[in-house]
């Protein structure tokens, strides 16, 4: 059940896959604490504006880590804009009520995007070597992509993303309509339903297989819609 549901929440957030895969040549500086603090108020009310302002008056950070992981064989480009999503992620996802600065949560969450660039390469079994050198420190010693990667901390930040993700899904799916929250839920094993097939949704039903596909994609859709509606208003 749960993949199904991790399967839907990715169709769903799709939309935001390449957003902010930028960073600019004269990057903002830091903001204070106190126009941070209005910010991330602001953000927990949705408003868009606010969350962009905070993007880019922390790129600075996302060039700073990247260039720890620069090597001859992944550009420092490629880097920031991974490492960009990251910071989009820790943003969303951050709790002021928590004892930790805006800054320290959102370097994990701009290392762990980095890190699971590199594993998802090394997975793929790309030119880049597990022994090449990502920086070399004060005393000479180097740090090596092997190193970083088996001493990782496990996925944490990825949790929590995947349940912001998943608290708004379900929001919007509680208003949907009858039919349409029964065929999402029966699809993707939501709600206690057993997971089906479009075929066995289709026959549970009593209509075609190819018009549960149409109404699968159109439900999908309309949520992914609703849920941009949500985070610009």
């Amino acid at each position: 059940m749960l993949r199904l549901i991790k399967r839907l929440i990715c169709k769903i957030f799709k939309i935001n896959d390449c957003a902010y895969n930028f960073y600019p040549l004269n990057l903002p500086e830091p903001l204070c604490e106190e126009r941070e603090s209005e910010l991330l108020q602001l953000v927990k009310e949705n408003n868009l504006e606010a969350r962009n302002t905070l993007i880019e008056h922390n790129l600075r950070l996302v060039v700073f880590i990247a260039k720890r992981f620069e090597s001859p064989k992944v550009l420092l480009e490629d880097l920031i804009s991974i490492g960009s999503m990251g910071l989009i992620k820790g943003i969303e996802t951050f709790k002021p009520d928590k004892n930790i600065k805006l800054a320290t949560y959102c370097s994990r969450c701009i290392e762990n995007e980095i890190l699971m660039f590199f594993r998802k390469i090394s997975k793929q079994k790309l030119e880049i070597s597990l022994d090449d050198t990502l920086n070399i420190d004060s005393d000479g010693n180097e740090l090596i992509l092997a190193d970083v990667l088996s001493s990782a901390e496990p996925n944490q930040l990825e949790d929590a993303v995947l349940r912001e993700r998943k608290k708004l899904m379900y929001e919007e799916i509680e208003k949907l309509s009858p039919r349409e929250k029964e065929i999402i839920s029966l699809r993707f094993g939501l709600y206690n339903y057993p997971e089906m097939t479009q075929h066995e949704v289709a026959e549970y039903l009593g209509i075609s297989q190819s018009y549960i596909s149409r109404l699968e994609k159109k439900i999908i859709d309309k949520i992914k819609e609703n849920i941009m509606l949500h985070l610009e208003a």
